[in-house]
């Protein structure tokens, strides 16, 4: 690692080792080392005080008593084992610094414990940085602090000077806090003398174990828990007291062995029989893993001499001796070696000791004398007087302080001095050469890893001398002297010093109160030095990098290494001129290296930046092109030769003049036959760089030169020479530097440029010329602009005069420039790419056309980017006086311009390129627009009157038109500025502006007509005044028609004056213009009739008269378009709309009031003129006006317009409808006002849906619906929906329906529903379904009626919910129904009154369910029946809630238990009606209806009364459940499907007697078709009823094996029933082998087993016609008794008998021999055969 630049500063006074030499002892070689400071720490500031006076005056008496006291005291106290540290452990370690250094095991991390905190650092960055902090308290005896890493470096041990133990990890985190059992307050021998962490591995609870031992000998084991669970537990104890009496020094502790070694002080040399380990205070001991714990590992001198040392007598000598005073030596320090085979010890004494491990046996002893360099003071010591001084007691500098390895046969030795060696383990010579290397006093060192150890010292530094301002008298100062007063006092003032003090301690006054001593404050720097081995290579480097010249290039020759390194760092360390040069840069031998620093490094003068490029160009001659040629180089900077002298010799007598020009001939001759000897097209890569090289160097030498000429000359530029200017200037692009200096507007610079590189500059002269600051006056630049001049007769450009700096180099030229240079790079490619329109311009002969377009452009970019006109035109005029074409259009519009901005102010942003895109009129109106009134005149003479001219000069007879145009537009806002104009060109004036009569006139009339004011009448007057009367000067053909103009304008302004004069003043120009517009007219009568109406106060009869004939006057004037009737009728209209009662009546004395209304007669009032008054017609459209104007602008009833509004009406005395319609309009809004609607007039008025205004009413009060009648009438009033009276009358019934709803009033809703019904209104069905619906609505059939009708009226989209809506009403009554026939003694009214409002029962049901007598339930499906019915009739009225109630909306599946077999009995039969005269089926049931087509029917008893339309017969309760069950399924509500199985077998079972047809039906729409049997098993045999089994199943066959379309009826159902079942049966017989799907399978052995029922029943009916007494049941059902009765039959003497008997055995499978035999024993015993007969 790299030291840091201010640690490398620090290090330089070390020095980085001696220069390495060869060792003499070929083992022991010297290390080459390096210093660095890997970390300073900021400086610590400690004050300490230096001997002030205590408070109190007995100080001195006090300290004399109680320091003997103590020391008695602490002597009593204690006991010999515990009796204070060794003086020369004390002494040392006091000399310690007060941090420490510890370094683990592994070298990686490094704990830095400092006074309040210990930083734990990383080998990572070689510990530059902080990993971790742990925060500890202030220590008071910092040095006697310990600290101990773990096994595996993951904690940390710490102890204080008191004994406590903080355990922390790796990131400063305190784990553990360890207190002391007993300790004493100042007793240092409670410190920790040892901390050593042990592996534990007998549980997994702990994770190490802690041994600490304190100097008094005791050992405590702690077993330390991390992690989760921090914790930590006393394992044992052990001391060694018994072995130190006087405690123990050091602690080590070898994990190879698991030996613990203890150091401690040596004992006495009279003790025989010692091993010398004991002798010296050394003891290994085995760490045991149970007690006693640990067992000294002892020698055959050691067990001999254990008695001696056990007696008492030697204890009590030993102790009585260290009593006297006598310093005892013993183990300070210990340090194992890498390889754990020897230990280094360090004593009191300053002695160093080797032994080996773990025998203890001494493999080497040096005394403090013998030890090398012991006595060697720090140099800058030794030098200082002043700090010799200081030294007093130099052997405490001696001792060593500090032991380490550096490997297995080097320690590491640090003094007390700072003196720090590697020594070798058998000489102690110092590796490191020849003298030592000097740190602070007292360093600390760690051992070495990866080739380096680690140092910790403290430089300590008093703070420097400042002002103390705030010095008490009598405070003493002094300085940094560290002696005592005494020192420096002669005996006399020692003498009085004494005096004083006593005084002082007798009286107690600070007069002679001994003078304070001012605290010294010292500065402490703690810094973390690295030694290190290093190699040549990287110490030669870093001598270099500290300047160590000398020594560097020393290293290089004792080495062999690159000295130009050396030469390298001085040549770029010192700055260029000539003597660096020659000392430096020419000693260097690599020549790409001296190329590049002479092509690269630019120097701060311009006399070395010149010799620095000829040096570069000596090197890049001829002589070195053709020895790289040649291979003779070697890579070195190779300078040209000087000339032979020999040559000379014969010219010795020449002048120095003659000399010198023969000398510049012969090497120009030898120049060129260099230049001859070199092939160009052959060169080598090298070569071709050296070429480059030189080309390179020529450029910026020619750079050089023109940077002194920009500067102003050799002499100048010594002093305005800039270095960072030239290093950008000689690599910049040469087109990149003349657009730069013509930015800079740097014309000087610029020209210089243009001089001497013209080649590479002039053609992009223009372009750069357009770089210069549009600000900048084209004057400072005049010179470079191009000229033109006639030459032959034409105008051509003059060319620019180029020169050059010196004659062209052997490398420039063709040959060798091709070859080196293949593609020359464009340079002026930039100065086109962000401009490229000059890319035009790019030229090396300009032309006289492209010069005259780049004036044109440029002076148009100057105007357009600066906005100063004056350099555009200054640059325009430059090119003008250059002869240069083309400008003279330019210039008049840059002097308008300029005349614009400069002198009118008017727009100081106008630009050029606006100013030509302008029209001539608008340039004309800029320069007169900021003209005031009274300079007017002025700046028209001097601004506007040129302007005219130079465009008349343009464009001849354009100045008339634009004057015209001009004075027109301004008379258009006003006509001040016109008239000022005319005034001065008046016929009486000199001097006139307009000249021309004629155009005066035209100009005036016009400008009169143009203006747009209304308030300018008397300007117009003066305009008049100003133009020639009639037959003034000449005349022309259009005098006298302007004069007729002239005249009528007079009259319009007459008219102008009249509206004037009534407060309406209207421009003349409206007047012209409306004269002959009619419908204009009219409006100008109105809004002056209108204006007179609104004036306050208002006006009386007689003013309204005059403006009568104010307006008959313009009528009769101007507006001869109107008709004086018209004027009547605007008058009489602006009368009525006047808001005054007294003009309304004024109107009406105008107007005719009714149809039958004749004029007046003439009165003499009038003068016989009969009085004017307005049509009927007109009267009554403008009545109808005036009142709905009042109407609208009414607020409310009560506004005074209204009432206006009704005096306008009332004015038409025969009231037509359209006038009666306004006043019903009004009579509504009292309607309104009383339902306490609040709206505006105006809006009932505007509002188009007039019903909404009803709705209104509704809203405002809940039970404003029942007043239908003042409802109907309103409605009347507001003509809703018009004229139709059956369309209004609905749409307000429906609103009165829907207000009943929402407060549930379904009486008034029905009394409206029926009405609208009544009236056929069918937009009406949506409010009869919402009453329909409605379930608190208990009447059902008017309900019913209501959906019936709603229907029959609604769109197709309402259908389908109106018919959900229609079964859930048919499903309420269908349950009702139910309930009548399970109860039928109970009414609806009690199902209705069974349920309290809140849904508890009341009491009377439930006295109906306590008390029901079961006497009167004949059977157990009765009192079920009784029960449901309960259940049933616990409902609320609405059907939703019913169903709820009941079974979830399901109360019809409940219902079907009642046709289900309950506790296993079957009550099918119970709820049938009585089964009549038919119940064994013996005939076909049929409806009457079909009676004629059935033999012999049987007609049920309640079905035969079928006379009449009305048809109510009583529904069964099957069929009631059949019909709720499938309103249901309509509903569709719930996943689950209705269970209707039940239900149609007991509607089939119910109608089979009565209906066959109908029973069939029931059993054919059985969801599963075998359910059927269920029927069929219950009906008495009958052939009827097993022919219709037959003919079931039948159909039911032929269905699955010939299926019919459900949209048609199949043939199958019309053919006859017996011809179905034979075909049937014979086509399953003859397919019996055939594979029938199961259903159909399932479906034929039901056909067969009816069949053979329907057989049986028919032999069976044979049987009982024999009269045989057989049961035909029993004979069908029994197969026993069917057997029994067959072989019964076999005893007969009948021979039809016997045939039926034999018959029926082989039908029924009866063996014929049991048949046979019964037989024959019926003849043998009791047919009353005879044996006998024959």
């Amino acid at each position: 690692m790299a030291a840091a630049a201010d640690a490398e500063s620090e290090a330089e006074g070390r020095g980085g080792g001696d220069a390495p030499a060869v060792a003499s002892d070929e083992e022991e070689e010297n290390i080459l080392y390096d210093l660095l400071i890997t970390t300073e720490w900021p400086p610590e500031i400690e004050v300490q005080p230096r001997g002030n006076r205590k408070h109190g005056a007995s100080f001195i008496i006090t300290r004399a008593i109680t320091g003997p006291a103590l020391f008695l005291l602490r002597y009593l106290w204690y006991s010999p084992a515990k009796s204070s540290l060794p003086v020369g452990l004390i002494r040392l370690v006091n000399k310690q610094i007060n941090w420490h250094l510890v370094l683990s095991s592994n070298g990686k991390l490094l704990a830095a414990v400092q006074d309040q905190c210990i930083e734990i650092r990383s080998a990572k960055d070689e510990f530059g940085s902080v990993i971790g902090k742990c925060q500890v308290p202030k220590d008071p005896n910092p040095q006697w602090r310990r600290v101990a890493w773990s096994h595996d470096c993951t904690l940390l041990a710490y102890s204080e000077s008191t004994g406590t133990v903080r355990v922390f990890d790796l990131v400063g985190s305190e784990l553990l806090v360890i207190s002391p059992g007993t300790t004493f307050p100042g007793d240092l021998t409670y410190a920790i003398a040892g901390l050593v962490f042990l592996e534990y591995k007998a549980s997994a609870q702990w994770s190490a174990e802690l041994l600490v031992i304190n100097y008094r000998g005791e050992l405590k084991s702690y077993l330390v828990s991390v992690g989760t669970n921090q914790s930590f537990q006393e394992s044992h104890s052990f001391s060694f007291s018994s072995h130190y009496i006087h405690g123990i020094t050091a602690v080590i502790y070898h994990p190879t062995h698991r030996l613990l070694i203890i150091g401690g002080c040596e004992t006495d040399g009279d003790g025989a029989g010692l091993s010398k380990a004991s002798s010296c205070g050394l003891s290994a001991w085995r760490v045991l893993s149970g007690s006693p714990y640990y067992k000294q590992v002892t020698s055959y001198e050691d067990d001999i001499g254990t008695a001696k040392r056990s007696s008492l007598f030697k204890i009590m000598n030993l102790k009585f001796y260290s009593r006297q005073g006598r310093e005892e030596d013993g183990v300070f320090k210990m340090s194992l070696s890498p390889d754990g085979t020897r230990l280094a010890a360090i004593h009191f004494s300053g002695k160093l000791t080797i032994w080996g491990i773990p025998s203890l046996r001494q493999q080497g002893e040096w005394e403090q004398s013998e030890q090398p360099g012991y006595d060697d003071i720090k140099p800058e010591w030794r030098l200082s007087l002043e700090k010799r001084k200081k030294i007093k007691d130099k052997e405490s500098l001696y001792p060593l302080i500090d032991v380490n390895w550096w490997a297995e046969n080097a320690v590491i030795l640090a003094r007390c001095s700072g003196a720090l060696t590697v020594s070798s383990v058998k000489t102690l010579k110092n590796l490191l050469g020849k003298s030592c290397e000097w740190f602070e006093s007292s360093p600390q060192v760690t051992s070495a890893h990866d080739g380096g150890f680690l140092s910790l010292e403290c430089e300590v530094k008093f703070a420097p001398k400042r002002l103390r301002l705030d010095s008490r008298p009598g405070d003493e100062d002094e300085g940094d002297d560290d002696s005592d007063s005494d020192d420096e006092a002669s005996a006399k003032a020692r003498y009085f010093e004494y005096i004083k003090q006593g005084l002082y301690f007798v009286t107690e006054m600070e007069r002679f109160a001994p003078p304070r001593k001012r605290p010294r404050t010292i500065v402490k720097n703690y810094h973390l030095v690295k030694l290190r081995s290093t190699t040549p290579e990287e110490l030669y480097q870093r001598k270099i990098d500290n300047e160590e010249y000398g020594e560097a290039l020393s290293l290089a020759q004792t080495y062999d290494l690159d000295s130009d390194l050396v030469y390298q760092r001085q040549w770029r360390k010192s700055p260029v001129s000539i003597a660096s040069i020659q000392d430096y840069l020419s000693k260097i031998n690599k020549r790409s290296w001296v190329l590049h620093e002479c092509l690269e490094r630019v120097p701060e003068n311009v006399d070395a930046a010149k010799e620095l490029l000829q040096y570069g160009l000596k090197g890049t001659d001829l002589e070195a092109l053709i020895a790289i040629g040649k291979g003779e180089d070697g890579g070195r900077f190779i300078l040209p030769g000087d000339v032979d002298i020999d040559e000379l010799l014969y010219e010795e007598f020449l002048t120095p003049e003659e000399e010198a020009e023969s000398r510049r001939e012969r090497e120009a001759m030898k120049h060129q036959e260099l230049l001859q000897s070199v092939d160009f097209s052959k060169l080598t890569l090298e070569q071709k760089e050296l070429c480059r090289s030189r080309l390179k160097l020529l450029t910026y030498l020619d750079r050089l030169a023109t940077y002194e000429e920009i500067l102003g000359g050799p002499h100048a530029s010594e002093q305005r020479y800039d270095a960072e200017f030239f290093r950008k200037f000689r690599n910049q692009n040469i087109v990149l530097s003349a657009r730069t200096y013509a930015r800079e507007s740097n014309v000087g610079a610029l020209e210089i440029l243009f001089t001497y590189h013209g080649s590479d500059l002039l053609p992009h002269r223009l372009a750069i010329l357009s770089n210069f600051p549009e600000t900048t006056s084209p004057h400072e630049y005049s010179f470079l602009l191009p000229e033109a001049c006639y030459k032959e007769g034409a105008l051509k450009i003059l060319p620019w005069n180029e020169q050059k700096h010196r004659e062209e180099d052997w490398c420039e030229m063709p040959p060798c420039k091709l070859i080196v240079e293949v593609a020359l790079q464009d340079e002026s490619e930039f100065l086109y790419e962000s401009q490229p329109e000059l890319l035009k311009y790019s030229t090396t002969e300009l032309s006289v056309n492209l010069v005259t377009n780049w004036y044109w452009k440029r002076a148009e970019e100057i105007e357009h980017y600066s906005m100063q006109v004056d350099c555009a035109l200054s640059l325009i005029r430059l090119g003008m006086e250059r002869n240069i074409p083309g400008l003279h259009s330019l210039c008049d519009n840059l002097v308008t311009l300029e005349t614009l901005v400069y002198e009118t102010g008017c727009d100081i942003t106008l630009n050029l390129k606006e100013l030509q895109q302008m029209k001539n009129i608008e340039k004309l109106r800029l320069l007169m627009l900021t003209s005031s009134e009274d300079k007017y005149v002025k700046n028209a003479y001097q601004w506007m009157v040129p302007f005219l001219h130079r465009c008349e000069n343009e464009s001849p007879g354009i100045a008339n038109e634009l004057l015209k145009e001009y004075l027109v537009t301004l008379a258009k806002e006003d006509l001040t500025f016109p008239l000022k104009i005319f005034q001065h060109s008046k016929p009486a004036c000199q001097q006139k502006i307009i000249s021309d009569q004629d155009l005066l006139m035209v100009i005036a009339l016009e400008c009169i007509y143009s203006c747009k004011r209304d308030d300018q009448l008397s300007l117009c007057y003066d305009i008049l005044e100003c133009l020639p009367q009639r037959g003034y000067g000449s005349k022309t053909d259009m005098t006298s028609s302007l004069h007729d103009k002239v005249d009528e304008l007079e009259q319009i302004l007459s008219v102008s004056e009249l509206l004037e004069k009534h407060e309406l003043q209207k421009p003349v120009l409206f007047v012209k213009e409306t004269q002959n517009n009619p419908e204009e007219a009219h409006k100008l009568m109105i809004r002056l009739t209108r204006h007179t109406g609104r004036k306050q106060p208002p006006v009386n009869e007689m003013h309204w008269m005059g403006l009568l004939q104010d307006m008959l006057e313009m009528q009769q004037n101007v507006y001869t378009c109107l008709e004086p009737d018209t004027c009547y009728e605007i008058f009489a209209e602006s009368l009525l709309c006047s808001s005054q009662l007294e003009n309304i009546h004024l109107a009406g004395q105008m107007m005719h009031c009714s149809i039958w209304s004749i004029d007046p007669p003439v009165s003499a009032a009038s003068k016989g003129k009969s009085q004017y008054r307005v049509s009927y017609d007109k009267s009554l459209e403008l009545v109808l006006a005036a009142s709905r104007e009042y109407f609208n602008s009414s607020t409310s009833l009560t506004d005074t317009c209204m009432d206006l509004a009704r005096s306008c009406l009332q004015l038409i005395t025969d009231c037509p409808p359209v006038v009666q319609e306004e006043l019903d309009l009004i009579r509504a809004l009292s309607y309104l006002e009383d339902f306490g609607v609040k709206i505006l007039p105006l809006q009932v008025r505007l509002c188009t849906d007039r019903l909404s205004l009803i709705k209104e009413c509704l809203l405002q009060l809940p039970t404003n619906y029942k007043q239908s009648a003042k409802l109907l009438g309103l409605a009347n009033l507001l003509k809703v929906a018009g004229d139709d009276q059956m369309e209004r009358k609905g749409q307000v019934l429906i609103l009165l329906v829907e207000q009943a709803l929402r407060f549930q009033d379904y009486k008034s809703a029905n009394m409206h529903c029926q009405e609208l019904m009544a009236s056929g209104y069918t937009k009406s069905w949506d409010v009869c379904s919402q009453l329909g619906q409605s379930e608190g609505y208990q009447d059902t059939s008017v309900r019913q009626e209501l959906i019936a009708y709603a229907l029959t009226h609604c769109p197709p989209s309402a259908i389908e919910s109106l018919l959900a809506a229609s079964r859930t009403l048919q499903t309420e009554i269908l349950y009702h129904a139910v309930n009548y026939q399970i109860r039928p003694s109970e009414k609806v009214e009690n199902i209705s009154t069974s349920r309290s409002p809140g849904g508890i029962r009341t009491e009377s049901s439930l006295e109906v369910e306590n008390h029901m007598p079961t006497s009167q339930s004949t059977d157990l499906l009765q009192w079920t029946t009784s029960k449901t019915m309960k259940v049933l009739s616990d409902t609320t009225l609405t059907t939703k809630a019913m169903l709820h109630a009941v079974s979830d909306r399901q109360w019809w599946k409940k219902s079907l238990t009642y046709l289900r077999p309950l506790h296993g009995q079957e009550f099918g039969d119970v709820l049938k009606s009585t089964s009549g005269a038919n119940a064994a089926i013996e005939k076909q049931g049929c409806h009457p209806f079909y009676e004629s087509l059935i033999d012999n029917p049987y007609l049920a008893e309640n079905e035969v009364s079928y006379t009449t339309f009305q048809h109510n017969p009583s529904e069964s309760f099957a069929e009631v459940l059949l019909r709720a069950g499938k309103l249901a399924l309509m509903k569709s509500e719930g996943p689950d499907l209705f269970p209707a199985t039940e239900v149609l077998l007991q509607l089939a079972s119910e109608a089979l007697p009565n209906d066959m047809t109908l029973s069939l039906a029931y059993l054919l729409a059985l969801p599963q078709v075998l359910d059927a049997n269920k029927c069929f098993e219950k009906q008495p045999p009958s052939a009827l009823s097993l022919q219709l089994a037959s003919y079931y199943y039948s159909l039911q066959i032929y269905a699955r094996l010939a299926p019919c379309f459900k949209d048609e009826c199949h043939p199958l159902y019309r053919a006859d029933p017996k011809e179905l079942i034979q075909m049937v049966t014979k086509h399953v017989s003859q397919s019996s082998s055939f594979n029938w799907p199961d259903e159909t399978a399932t479906l034929i052995k039901h056909l067969q087993y009816y069949n053979e029922r329907l057989l049986d029943f028919t032999q069976a009916q044979v049987l009982q016609g024999l009269g045989k007494g057989v049961d035909v049941q029993r004979f069908t059902a029994d197969s026993q008794y069917k057997k029994e009765t067959i072989l019964g039959l076999a005893e007969t003497l009948e021979e039809n008998v016997y045939r039926i008997a034999l018959s029926l055995a082989q039908r029924y499978n009866v063996p014929l021999w049991e048949v046979y035999m019964t037989h024959l024993e019926f003849l043998f015993s009791d047919s009353g055969y005879s044996c006998y007969r024959r």
